[in-house]
């Protein structure tokens, strides 16, 4: 466990020192919260892992920051609610199921030809209305299994 603390310590460090950020504590804070908890996750659910040591307003700063170097990833869920999670060193591009009833959310990756199919089509569509398209996101909408099961959810406690 201690391992486990020091190594992500240590990515967060890493991820500042590689990007010429200064390693102020909110931000290894915030970094720490993203590597510990793998997916994306709500400002809400930041502010609360972050017990009390981060302030809303330093939050979205830091998000900002981080969002224009492209360390981390911003997107919406169906609500409109703000989602955050870290960009891959492998630069690995992804999408995301929604379930529908409890919020979850979950990475999906497209296997290579279905994204390189895709990929041809934003082409296409690039050439059909001439617009240049900066990035693309596939977003799924079901039922995760505790939700389809009608059982206790253990991600929104209902």
């Amino acid at each position: 466990m201690k391992n486990r603390k020091e190594n992500i310590k240590s990515k967060s460090r890493k991820i500042l020192a590689d990007n010429d950020i200064p390693a102020t504590q909110p931000r290894l804070l915030f970094l720490e919260i993203l590597l510990k908890n793998d997916g994306p996750l709500k400002i809400q659910e930041v502010i609360r892992l972050s017990k009390g040591k981060l302030a809303i307003s330093s939050l979205y700063r830091i998000i900002n920051n981080l969002k224009d170097i492209n360390v981390i990833n911003e997107f919406q869920t169906l609500e409109n609610t703000k989602m955050i999670e870290l960009v891959s060193p492998e630069g690995d591009h992804h999408h995301h199921i929604f379930c529908e009833s409890c919020g979850a959310v979950y990475d999906i990756n497209l296997n290579d030809k279905l994204e390189n199919d895709l990929d041809s089509e934003i082409k296409s569509i690039e050439a059909k209305f001439d617009i240049s398209i900066s990035s693309h996101s596939l977003e799924l909408l079901g039922l995760c299994n505790i939700c389809s099961r009608d059982e206790k959810c253990k991600i929104c406690k209902n």
